[in-house]
C-alpha cells in the first residue's frame, strides 16, 4: 500500500465510492453500465483507491441486531498515551472502532463481548490491565438506531441512484449461526471479496453462502459498508456528543436526528448519557453552531448536550486500523465470539 503519496479523487472516484454505498456488492459490469464507463475502468479505479488505502468495503455485524452486547468506553491515561497500549486496543478482537479525543477522556472506544459477564472482564481486567490505563469507564449500548453504513456522499443522480437500489425482500429473524459468523468475520477483511473466494475462506459450498448472504442482509443482521478515508469526504472534523433526553422522548428525538446530514452514529446508552451522537463536520467553527442547533431543534424534547468531544484522531474505524491521515493500513475485525 502506497501511505506516502497524496491521493486526489476526481468525480468519477466519487461516484463509484457512492455507487457502492448503495449497493455495495454490485458487479462491476452493472456499476458501469449505470455510471456509462467501461467496467474494466471502474475495477481498475476501486483497486487503486483500495491500495492507496482511501476507500474500503467492510462487512460486519450490525449493533442493532447482533446478540452481542455492545458498550462505548472511556478509557483515562496515566499522562501520556502509549501508542503500544493504543496498538494492542486497535488489533483487539473485541475492540470496533477506537478513537483519541479532546475532554474528559483520552481514548473512546466501541467494544463488543458475548455478554454483560464478558464486558466486565474486558472493560475491568483486559482493558484496564494495559500499560499506562489509569480508569475505564463503560456505557452499555441499548440500542444503535442510526450508523455509519447509512451516510451517503451525494455525487450520483436521483435517477443511477435508483437504478443501484435493490429492494430486499422483508425476511424473519432468526438466530444467527457459525457459518454466519464466519461470513461476517471474512468480509470484515473485504466486504467485496468474491463469492467463490468467501465461500472456500469459510468452509461452505457458494450456494449456502449466497443463501445466508440474503438472510443476512435481507433481516438487517449483516451491514456492508463503503468507507471513505475522512478527510476525503468534505468533513474533515468528527466531533461526539455526549447528550440526556427523557427516556420518554428517545424515539422522537432519534426520529429527529436523522435528518442531521452529518450524523455517523447515534447509540443510546445506559449511563450518565443515555446519547452519545458521532458528528462529522466541514470545520471547527461548527463544532458549537451544531449543538446550538440541536439544543434550539429539539428543546421541546428536553434535550441537553452536557459534554462535546473532538476526535483527535480515529486509530480503528468499524474493524479497520487507520494511520493518521485516515487512510487504511489494513482490518482487525470484530471476533468478540472467538477471542
Amino acid at each position: 500500500m502506497d501511505t506516502q503519496r497524496t491521493h486526489t479523487l476526481d468525480e468519477l472516484d466519487l461516484s463509484i465510492v457512492h455507487a457502492l454505498q448503495i449497493q455495495p456488492r454490485v458487479p462491476w459490469v452493472r456499476m458501469g453500465e449505470v455510471l456509462e464507463v467501461d467496467a474494466v475502468t471502474v475495477a481498475r479505479r476501486w483497486e487503486r483507491m483500495v491500495r492507496a488505502g482511501v476507500a474500503w468495503v467492510d462487512g460486519y455485524l450490525s449493533t442493532g441486531h447482533d446478540e452481542g452486547v455492545y458498550a462505548q468506553i472511556e478509557i483515562d491515561m496515566d499522562g501520556r498515551l502509549s501508542e503500544d497500549t493504543i496498538g494492542q486496543l486497535a488489533r483487539d478482537p473485541h475492540v470496533l472502532s477506537l478513537k483519541q479525543t479532546s475532554g474528559g477522556r483520552d481514548l473512546l472506544a466501541i467494544v463488543a463481548a458475548a455478554d454483560l459477564d464478558g464486558l466486565a472482564r474486558l472493560s475491568g481486567d483486559r482493558v484496564s490491565q494495559l500499560p499506562g490505563v489509569r480508569a475505564v469507564r463503560s456505557h452499555v449500548i441499548t440500542a444503535a438506531p442510526f450508523e455509519g453504513a447509512s451516510w451517503r456522499l451525494r455525487i450520483l443522480t436521483r435517477q443511477q441512484r435508483t437504478a443501484l437500489t435493490v429492494e430486499r425482500p422483508a425476511l424473519p429473524d432468526e438466530p444467527l449461526r457459525p457459518l454466519d459468523r464466519r461470513i461476517a468475520l471474512a468480509l470484515g477483511t473485504d466486504g467485496r471479496m468474491p463469492l467463490t473466494e468467501l465461500a472456500e475462506t469459510v468452509g461452505a459450498s457458494a450456494a449456502t453462502v449466497r443463501r445466508r448472504l440474503r438472510v443476512l442482509t435481507g433481516t438487517g443482521r449483516l451491514s456492508l459498508r463503503c468507507a471513505l478515508a475522512r478527510p476525503l469526504t468534505g468533513f474533515p472534523v468528527s466531533v461526539v456528543y455526549f447528550g440526556s433526553v427523557p427516556a420518554q422522548h428517545l424515539d422522537e428525538t432519534v426520529s429527529a436526528l436523522r435528518t442531521l446530514p452529518g450524523l455517523r452514529m447515534c447509540s443510546i446508552t445506559a449511563g450518565a448519557h443515555n446519547l452519545m451522537l458521532d458528528i462529522w463536520l466541514p470545520a471547527l467553527s461548527e463544532v458549537h453552531t451544531t449543538e446550538a442547533l440541536l439544543n434550539s431543534r429539539l428543546a421541546h424534547l428536553d434535550l441537553r448536550i452536557t459534554e462535546r468531544a473532538v476526535v483527535l484522531r480515529t486509530v480503528k474505524h468499524v474493524g479497520r486500523v487507520l494511520d493518521r491521515r485516515g487512510h487504511s493500513m489494513g482490518s482487525a475485525p470484530l471476533n468478540y465470539w472467538d477471542a
